[in-house]
């Protein structure tokens, strides 16, 4: 066996993707566009997210329970007057004092308020004939310390924060961050737009009657399903014949409007491997 003497060490496999890699530098997206964050998944942001509110956006309960203030429970079992009830998106008026708020978890705490007492360490208490007191009254059977069980606006986000950074692929968790922040659209980088095909007059697709010979084209599935799961749009070319001039028109057609092509066959040194060939003329046109 003889070695050619003018030919080329093979690459190892690391150091052919990081020339593919050092490659595609010059030429990155830059066009963007704004899609709805309901049809963002598996995107690539391309400016920061900022919150445009607090997060939460007022003081909320993070119990069902009672707001009280503080001052007016110096000692357990002191009863007061329910004076208002406040579900989750419903604002209370504010507290008087000697008076409690029946309240439930996620709810804004009313002005006047200073804490919430779990319902678990209150008792209800009916209302006493005669009196006005539609809502009764509560036993607090502890003494509640300033601020228990309140979540304070802005805990969570502040108004202005960069929730989401440029360059990141947006994941089920980041849109329901940026939903949480009112981002109803995201902008995000174009999608890399990709040719694909492949070269062999043995190639068959499933469903064809195998001739003699022949075998099925598997690759073409693997490499248009791989770029799919990455977010790239696909442009498939197909089976080109093994012919030079079938191969030259193939790779015209997949330079129009694509980011990248992708091939697979025809690159070994035999006389019927006509890919290399075909790059080389086509570009020495280019040029």
């Amino acid at each position: 066996m003889t070695m050619n003497a003018n030919a080329r060490p093979l690459l190892s496999l690391d150091e052919a993707l990081s020339r593919l890699v050092a490659g595609t530098l010059p030429h990155r997206i830059t066009q963007t566009e704004s899609v709805s964050t309901f049809d963002a998944l598996g995107r690539v942001l391309a400016a920061d997210v900022l919150s445009a509110l607090d997060v939460p956006p007022e003081d909320n309960t993070a119990m069902d329970g009672y707001a009280l203030n503080t001052a007016d429970v110096r000692a357990a079992a002191t009863v007061l007057r329910v004076g208002q009830r406040i579900p989750a998106g419903v604002p209370g008026h504010a507290l008087e004092r000697g008076t409690a708020a029946r309240i439930f978890t996620g709810g804004q705490v009313p002005p006047g308020a200073d804490a919430v007492v779990m319902q678990e360490q209150c008792e209800a208490l009916a209302a006493v004939p005669g009196d006005d007191m539609a809502l009764g009254r509560v036993r607090i059977d502890t003494v509640p310390a300033h601020g228990q069980w309140i979540r304070r606006r802005g805990e969570d986000v502040r108004l202005g924060a960069a929730v989401l950074q440029a360059g990141m692929r947006l994941s089920p968790q980041a849109l329901g961050m940026a939903a949480s922040v009112g981002a109803a659209t995201l902008p995000v980088v174009r999608r890399p737009r990709v040719a694909v095909f492949s070269t062999g007059d043995e190639l068959m697709m499933p469903g064809e009657p195998l001739r003699p010979g022949a075998i099925y084209n598997s690759n073409r599935y693997t490499h248009r399903g791989l770029l799919q799961a990455a977010g790239c749009e696909v442009t498939d070319l197909g089976i080109v014949p093994d012919r030079l001039d079938a191969t030259r028109a193939a790779l015209r057609e997949a330079a129009i409007d694509n980011d990248l092509i992708i091939t697979c066959g025809g690159v070994s040194v035999g006389e019927e491997d006509h890919l290399k060939p075909a790059v080389q003329a086509e570009g020495s046109l280019q040029h």
